[in-house]
Formats: structure tokens, sequence, C-alpha cells
């Protein structure tokens, strides 16, 4: 006689770790209407370095940072994710709450794929055709260490303060590698303290040109932010079909990722590819 499978628990997880949100600033904001447009903010950048007395600093002459007409702000546009589960047994009124576990699996991930591309359609991303690029290295390509020094030299210069450095998740043995990595609580950060993103991507370069097979692509940004809204659940009479008696929730969730002042790329030879 076949015996029944017994059913058990799910094997216990361990969360995303060394992604967007370890780096970012998180806040699951209180006013869900500004996830109808968006939201900006006005950053608070550095020109450095800064000049030594009063005449110099009102030269006109002097190089100074590109600002735009007007109070400067960053302005974050909403991205919007959704993930379901569909089950047919209508005894289960757990499935609403698993869609939302199956949202906190995988909205991290997603945000930074998109961050990074650009596919859900926001203006600001990083590999926008027009993302600076540091040191020439489109053309030639720099070692690994020095591009993870360009990006947080090129933090400290805009920003004044940590921002975060990206890498394609892939990449995160190189670093390690190469001693360019340490771990301070949630983070990982680079050799001055700025965290690294390490993004589940496909590691464009800006205007989406991919990367050699001996090479990465690399981004610095100032501080960044990600707000999240409410996770939103139908309730269980709503979710079901009562044709084929088949339940289908579908957990919804708005998000807005914006950074201040710095952003630039570069890209960088991995060490021990053959070219």
């Amino acid at each position: 006689m076949t015996q029944p499978l017994v059913y058990v628990d799910a094997p216990a997880t361990t969360p995303y770790r060394f992604g967007l949100f370890s780096a970012a600033a998180v806040v699951d904001a209180a006013n869900q209407r500004e996830f109808q447009a968006g939201v900006e903010w006005e950053p608070q950048c550095v020109d450095a370095p800064a000049p030594t007395n009063a005449a110099a600093a009102s030269d006109a002459n002097r190089a100074a940072m590109a600002l735009p007409d007007g109070v400067p702000s960053v302005k974050s546009a909403v991205i919007r994710l959704y993930a379901g589960l569909t089950g047919r047994s209508v005894a289960r009124p757990d499935l609403t709450e698993r869609a939302r576990r199956a949202m906190g699996q995988v909205e991290q991930q997603s945000l930074e794929h998109y961050v990074w591309t650009g596919e859900a359609g926001t203006e600001e991303f990083l590999a926008a055709a027009d993302a600076e690029v540091l040191a020439g290295s489109d053309a030639a390509p720099v070692p690994l260490e020095e591009g993870v020094g360009r990006l947080e030299a090129h933090i400290a210069d805009r920003a004044g303060v940590l921002g975060a450095v990206w890498a394609p998740r892939w990449t995160a043995g190189w670093f390690v590698g190469k001693s360019l990595t340490r771990i301070e609580g949630p983070r990982m950060v680079a050799p001055l303290g700025d965290p690294i993103v390490f993004a589940q991507t496909s590691g464009v370069g800006p205007g989406g040109a991919a990367p050699g097979d001996d090479e990465a692509w690399l981004y610095a940004t100032g501080p960044v932010m990600v707000r999240r809204s409410a996770v939103f659940l139908p309730k269980l009479p709503e979710a079901l079909d009562r044709k084929d008696n088949e339940v289908f929730a579908v957990a919804e969730r708005f998000y807005t990722v914006g950074w201040s002042c710095a952003t630039a790329a570069v890209k960088v030879k991995l060490p021990g590819v053959p070219a």
C-alpha cells in the first residue's frame, strides 16, 4: 500500500545579503501619495577643493561643478513590482501572505536590475548613455583595484560623504580575491568605507554597452535612498475564481530609488581572465 507523503515546512531561508538594501537608506513611507508620481529632494553636494579665500570663491574663472538652473533636485520615479501565487485550494488562507513573502524575496534584486539598466522606464539609471566614464576606461579598461579607487575618489570629490560602489553580483569573488572588501555590520564596504551594492544585473555599461568576457562595468553614486509603499494584497474572496475554484493572489508594491550628487562609471579588467 502506497503511503501518502508527509507535508513538512520548507527549508529555513537567509535574507539576500550585500545588495541594494544593505547600502541604501530604506524608508517604508507613511504617505502613500508619493507613489502616484514619485519624489524629489534637494541634494547637498560639494565643490572640492574648497577655495581658501572669498576672492577665489567668487572668481568667475574658477572651475566649479556644473549646476543646473535654479535649485538642484534629485527626482526619483515610481517602479511597480508584482509577485503572485496560484493555488487550487481555498482551504489555504495563507496564499495572500505567501504572495507577500514572494515579493520580499524578489524585490531587492529586481530593483537592482531596473535601476542599473533603466528597463523600468525611469529617467535616472546607472547605464544611461550620458554617464560620466572615468579615466578613459571605455577604450582602455583599468585594473580592478584602480577602478574601485577612482570610483571612491569620485564619490569623495562630488558628494563629500560616503556614497555607494555598484558592481555586478558575479564579480564579488574578484573583489574579495583582491582584498578590496571588508564587512561592517550588514554592509560589505570598499577600502575607503563606501558600501558596495553587489547587484543582480546584466552589468551593461553606459548606453547599454556590454563588457568583454574579461571586463566588468562598475559605477559610483552618492548616498542612495529606497522608498517603499505598503504591500497591497487582495482579500481572499477577491482572489478566488469560482469557475475552477482557483486562487490567484497578487502582491503589489511601489518603490522609488534615487541618489545624490555623484554618478560615474569605470570599466575594469578582471584579473586572471584570459583576454
